[in-house]
């Protein structure tokens, strides 16, 4: 048995979700990283049994230029398996998304999952979901992972059942980037800054500037890939206003829970 995951990870949490997915299937594995623009840009498909596809959740949809790509992706019938990874805010309607995706595209939809992973803007003044995922949260996605692999053995494709979301699909025509009016642009504080470029090395849209490491604001999505991959903590992003932290805060507060649909 053959998998392949194409997952896209600005800071690491959808990865380490994807990785644990693996383990529990335990078959040969063909790790598909989208993050970054040339790696999409270079995408070949590959004979597999199975394609699973993760991505992170922003604004409650999947980013529109990561659903552009997985566009281009042919199911021919085959089975899919779908993760939606969120900061414990909601998953809102990507799987919906992913429903479609399937139906579009022929795949057979046979397992779907949301998965809860530290929000991007979360902090020790507003916690959302900080720390996760934990050792529970990987060892539930490991799970996941082997519930896939029976029912690929035992040819058990049933649809699934996907929750319905009370957003509307037109929020899919939202722009990426529109959290700009909530969160300031990741500034550079050049007393720290090295000039190493990582952050722009980083970059999933390529906003940031090689040699100035000035970002381009009708680019930047806000996806903190600059601020966590910075090695000198140089890159630094706030709040507009100071009074959406604690809302922010209180918003995410309540902890939710992983939850799978096979």
């Amino acid at each position: 048995m053959k998998a392949e995951i194409i997952f896209f990870s600005a800071t690491g949490t959808t990865k380490n979700i994807v990785w644990a997915i693996s383990r529990g299937l335990n078959c040969e594995t063909q790790f598909t990283d989208i993050t970054l623009p040339e790696n999409r840009n270079k995408y070949r498909p590959i004979h597999s049994d199975i394609i699973i596809i993760a991505t992170p959740i922003y604004g409650e949809r999947i980013p529109r230029f990561v659903f552009e790509f997985i566009e281009q992706i042919e199911g021919e019938g085959r089975p899919l398996a779908v993760v939606s990874v969120y900061g414990n805010m909601g998953f809102g309607i990507s799987l919906e998304q992913f429903e479609t995706f399937a139906l579009n595209k022929h795949f057979c939809l046979i397992a779907a999952g949301t998965f809860i992973g530290e929000h991007t803007f979360a902090k020790k003044n507003a916690p959302v979901a900080l720390g996760r995922p934990n050792e529970a949260d990987l060892a539930e996605a490991s799970a996941f992972g082997r519930k896939i692999r029976r029912k690929l053995e035992d040819g058990s494709f049933d649809p699934i059942i996907i929750p319905k979301s009370k957003l509307p699909m037109f929020i899919t025509n939202f722009p990426d980037r529109g959290t700009r009016f909530l969160i300031k642009q990741p500034a550079v504080d050049l007393s720290a800054c090295s000039k190493c470029g990582v952050c722009a090395k980083k970059c999933p849209v390529g906003a940031i500037d090689s040699k100035t490491l000035l970002i381009d604001e009708q680019k930047c999505i806000r996806c903190y890939a600059c601020v966590r991959s910075c090695p000198n903590f140089a890159r630094l992003a706030k709040f507009r206003l100071g009074f959406f932290e604690p809302v922010f805060g209180y918003m995410g507060a309540r902890k939710r829970d992983n939850r799978t649909f096979l």
